[in-house]
């Protein structure tokens, strides 16, 4: 299967790249990201692109300001001159994933049919996203592992981060990268940092939370499926019910012996995303 490298431009003027598996379909997966996530590394997102393309589905793998741990985007000056500007996980603000994901809609705005895919932290964009915008051929929604960040600062490896973030912006060096990684392992900026852990708009999807407020859910009004690995939490059924029944139109389904990025079970998560997709 061949990929086209393609790029387009958000409002900021800034240049996101995608791979886009393209065969003239009526109908294209656009598929989001979570946490740093690229195309490079996302073997269950290869190959439900080839599961899709075999179903007359295209694919669209869209990066975003989020993607990559350091990138470099190409940016667009007021002057018209191109120059770079320095983000990924490590110093994405959240909220711009409205500016990325309006500029991929555009880009998908001529098929008759568009299924939304996100995984992990890309499902809280996703979500985000669909309490304003209702694009037109949106018909279907796949929510891969969404996450639950409320509890992220409590948990032992984040010990001390909020206060050394806290500390970095009142020293008027917001972009400065913390001691610790995120989660262990991802670099990430005090400012970032302080956004992911503080901003309630990237918390919409609190299932673990008891009595968590998922009312932003009875927003996202198109057919949902929400899929998760069995081995991502002993309670992955019961939350991913919860979450399904804040749905209007929600189901949910778990994947046996899977991990947070399906590893090992990413023909069956395919074949549970294409069912999904075609009845």
């Amino acid at each position: 299967m061949q990929y086209e490298y393609i790029e387009v431009k958000t409002e900021q003027n800034i240049f996101l790249n995608g791979f886009y598996a393209k065969e003239n379909n009526k109908a294209c997966v656009l598929f989001i990201p979570g946490l740093a996530g690229s195309f490079m590394e996302s073997k269950f997102a290869r190959i439900l692109a080839q599961e899709c393309i075999n179903n007359k589905i295209d694919f669209l793998f869209a990066h975003n300001q989020g993607s990559f741990q350091i990138m470099s985007f190409p940016y667009l000056k007021e002057d018209g001159k191109l120059s770079n500007i320095m983000k990924g996980a490590a110093y994405e603000h959240f909220e711009d994933c409205v500016y990325d994901l309006d500029a991929w809609f555009d880009f998908v705005k001529d098929y008759e049919d568009v299924y939304l895919i996100a995984h992990s932290l890309g499902c809280n964009k996703v979500v985000h996203y669909l309490q304003d915008h209702k694009p037109n051929n949106l018909k279907k929604v796949i929510l891969l592992a969404p996450q639950d960040n409320v509890n992220f600062p409590h948990l032992s490896i984040h010990e001390g981060m909020l206060e050394e973030a806290k500390s970095n912006i009142q020293a008027e060096n917001p972009d400065k990268l913390l001691t610790k990684k995120l989660l262990g392992g991802y670099v990430i900026s005090s400012k970032t940092y302080f956004d992911f852990i503080t901003n309630s708009k990237i918390n919409n999807i609190p299932y673990k939370t008891p009595n968590g407020d998922m009312s932003v859910l009875q927003k996202i009004n198109w057919p949902t499926l929400v899929l998760i690995g069995s081995k991502e939490d002993e309670k992955a059924g019961e939350y991913m019910e919860k979450v399904a029944k804040a749905l209007p139109k929600g189901k949910f389904a778990i994947i046996p012996d899977a991990n947070h990025v399906f590893k090992n079970q990413e023909k069956v998560l395919s074949e549970k995303i294409i069912s999904f997709l075609r009845n």
